[in-house]
């Protein structure tokens, strides 16, 4: 084996342990890790429908997740985010949910949200983080918002989020 594929064996073998270390993890499925060779074009980010939500009184355009695809892609591969733009993750029913970082080019603020609308953790996570940070009580939704947004508008625990009934269906 010469040099050139034994480091190229190794490479491959960390990529196999990253995925199966991500398989194990607890919470959301997750896609293997890409290169940024491999990631999709910057300027044809994944965009998906908008909803309006009001945040500490305040509205705030969000693209909607709430697919599993969806979920797992999240804002993976953006390069740049514009100072407003956000992203709703939605879940079907409240539970302890576990986001991470791996293919994130921007640091983000994370919010989780219970089904009553109340924030009740704030986190920063930090680009390519392949830590999960998990929600300490079960949450219906998870806000993603440029790093610093939810500090400058004044929103940690206890505000509240107001989400449309057509965007997350009362059960």
């Amino acid at each position: 084996m010469t040099r050139r594929s034994s480091a190229k064996g190794r490479e491959a073998a960390w990529w196999a342990a990253a995925l199966v270390a991500a398989a194990l993890a607890a919470g959301c499925d997750r896609s293997p890790p890409v290169s940024p060779a491999d990631a999709p074009a910057a300027d044809q980010p994944q965009r998906l429908p908008t909803a309006t939500i009001r945040v500490a009184g305040a509205p705030l355009v969000v693209e909607v997740a709430d697919e599993k695809a969806e979920h797992q892609k999240g804002m993976m591969f953006r390069r740049r985010l514009g100072p407003d733009e956000a992203m709703l993750f939605v879940f079907d029913r409240d539970d302890n949910l576990g986001f991470w970082m791996r293919n994130t080019f921007v640091d983000l603020d994370l919010a989780y949200i219970r089904s009553d609308g109340v924030v009740v953790q704030v986190e920063r996570m930090r680009a390519h983080d392949p830590e999960s940070v998990y929600s300490r009580e079960p949450v219906r939704f998870a806000l993603e918002v440029p790093a610093g947004w939810l500090e400058a508008h004044g929103v940690g625990v206890g505000a509240r989020v107001e989400v449309p009934a057509e965007v997350a269906p009362r059960p």
